[in-house]
């Protein structure tokens, strides 16, 4: 199964289109423009890394801003995405929050007293994909975190992001998800 959520919730499982979420988190805003020259409303900014903008995207879910998530990868939406539709849907919200609450377990400190890392991301291409194994929440990795109360076998299960530039600046756009 995978899940993709691409530039604020083009979600896929087996195949078919759903609801998502993605984005950078705590960044500065900035005004895009759709193809027809609309102005979009207020986004914020990329990250200098891909480790930075996963940083931030993990951290924006944590703090339970959706929403906020969703719209920072609106530089990386396909032009025939409405951003403030689709990161309002309910259905793209409710994945953002099952991905907070895969996260924020009992004992875990969330930011900002926990700290969201990014370990050993490199690569230089338009795209980064970075495992769930490769990011840190307060001295665990975010799989070890996935995996608490799971049963059965858990060794195909997977969960990555992938970071894509634009303009220079680094956003989540996607995330799949392995079962």
């Amino acid at each position: 199964m995978t899940l993709g959520i691409a530039a604020c919730g083009t979600a896929q499982t087996d195949g078919q289109a759903k609801g998502g979420a993605s984005s950078a988190a705590g960044a500065t805003t900035q005004t895009s423009t759709t193809a027809s020259g609309a102005s979009r409303s207020p986004r914020s900014a990329g990250a200098e890394s891909p480790a930075a903008a996963v940083e931030r995207w993990v951290t924006l879910i944590l703090a339970g801003r959706f929403t906020e998530a969703c719209l920072a990868s609106a530089p990386v939406a396909s032009p025939d995405q409405d951003p403030d539709t689709l990161c309002n849907d309910p259905a793209v919200l409710e994945t953002a929050k099952s991905l907070r609450d895969a996260w924020a377990k009992p004992g875990v400190e969330l930011p900002p007293r926990g700290k969201v890392e990014v370990i050993g991301v490199t690569g230089d291409g338009p795209v980064i994909t970075v495992p769930d194994t490769a990011i840190i929440l307060d001295g665990r990795t975010l799989r070890s975190l996935e995996l608490i109360g799971g049963s059965g076998d858990s060794k195909s299960f997977t969960l990555t992001l992938n970071v894509e530039k634009r303009d220079g600046a680094w956003y989540v756009a996607d995330l799949n998800l392995g079962v």
